[in-house]
């Protein structure tokens, strides 16, 4: 028996929040270096108050606190947000986490660094996308350093050209999650539209499977760097992943470092 079931809201920050982990993996401790490297390059040093906008399920915080950060972790989704108190408790770090609005951060200077990792994808109208990197501006003191990502619009629509369909299959302690994403291009907006299945096989032979559909904005290297100038943050630099060596154009996304000027 199984059941279908269609809702709107992404499951990855909902109901299916504890797999996140499972299926959104990435080399954390080698992107902190990264980081580290970059914040400490321009005078952020352990020590420092550090933003993580869009935190997730917390990983970046944690280890970015390890290594002697003030960490303060922000995320819209109150699940994802539990899951990085109990991944801070476990590692017995100081990280406070709570759910809230990268739109509407507090305009006063609270932070001496920002990270935010893809979450600006899933802002599609301008002006948002806009207000973003005001909004960051507003909690930053001037000299404290940004850091984020996000996809690159040409090497995204030829990737996603060849690979509309990706697929992962994972064992979980009642049976098997499969989730796969199937991509649509839209070129003349710079748009991916994305159908999510979230399909849960337990052990007794139980199938559920839950849809979710949504779009995300790609950026261009030029939009990122006049959102940046314009919100008044300079000495931009970018890359193609969080690598030295990884120059932008060679990788689907964006890296991008700026320093807040005014």
């Amino acid at each position: 028996m199984g059941t279908v079931n269609r809702i709107s809201s992404r499951p990855f920050y909902s109901g299916f929040a504890w797999a996140y982990d499972l299926i959104i993996a990435g080399p954390v401790s080698s992107r902190c270096d990264f980081v580290e490297s970059m914040a400490t390059q321009r005078g952020v040093l352990p020590g420092s108050r550090i933003l993580d906008a869009g935190c997730g399920t917390g990983s970046y915080s944690v280890e970015l606190a390890k290594r002697g950060y003030a960490l303060a972790g922000l995320d819209s989704s109150e699940e994802l947000a539990s899951l990085a108190r109990a991944k801070a408790e476990e590692a017995v770090v100081p990280v406070t986490f709570q759910k809230g609005d990268i739109l509407e951060l507090p305009s006063r200077p609270s932070y001496d660094g920002i990270l935010c990792r893809g979450v600006l994808n899933d802002i599609i109208d301008g002006p948002n996308r806009q207000k973003a990197f005001f909004s960051f501006a507003g909690a930053l003191r001037k000299g404290g350093i940004l850091i984020l990502d996000v996809r690159e619009w040409t090497n995204s629509a030829l990737r996603k050209e060849r690979e509309p369909v990706f697929e992962k299959v994972v064992e979980y302690d009642r049976g098997t999650f499969t989730f796969r994403a199937v991509t649509r291009l839209e070129y003349q907006t710079r748009q991916l539209w994305v159908a999510e299945s979230y399909i849960l096989k337990r052990d007794d032979g139980v199938k559920t499977q839950t849809e979710y559909d949504f779009v995300m904005r790609c950026w261009t290297r030029d939009e990122l760097h006049n959102s940046l100038i314009n919100a008044g943050f300079g000495s931009v630099a970018c890359f193609g992943d969080y690598d030295y060596s990884s120059p932008t154009g060679s990788t689907d996304r964006i890296v991008a470092v700026a320093t807040l000027e005014r």
